[in-house]
C-alpha cells in the first residue's frame, strides 16, 4: 500500500482508494491511462464544491 502526500493539506492518502472512488461504472476505462490523484478525497470534495458554487447563473431572457 503506497501513500501519497495530499498536495493541499498534506495528509497521507492511498490513491489506489480515491481512483477506485472516482470511477464511474459507465464508461470502460481500459483505454486510458491511470493516473495516481494528487488530492485526497476531502480537498478534492472541497474543490469540486467550490467549482459548483462559481458556476454563473443563467440569465433570464
Amino acid at each position: 500500500m503506497a501513500e501519497k502526500k495530499c498536495i493541499m493539506c498534506g495528509r497521507l492518502f492511498d490513491p489506489d482508494q480515491v481512483a477506485e472512488s472516482n470511477k464511474n461504472p459507465y464508461l470502460e476505462d481500459e483505454d486510458i491511462p491511470k493516473k495516481t490523484p494528487s488530492f485526497c478525497q476531502l480537498c478534492e470534495a472541497k474543490i469540486r464544491h467550490e467549482a459548483d458554487d462559481s458556476k454563473k447563473a443563467p440569465k433570464p431572457m
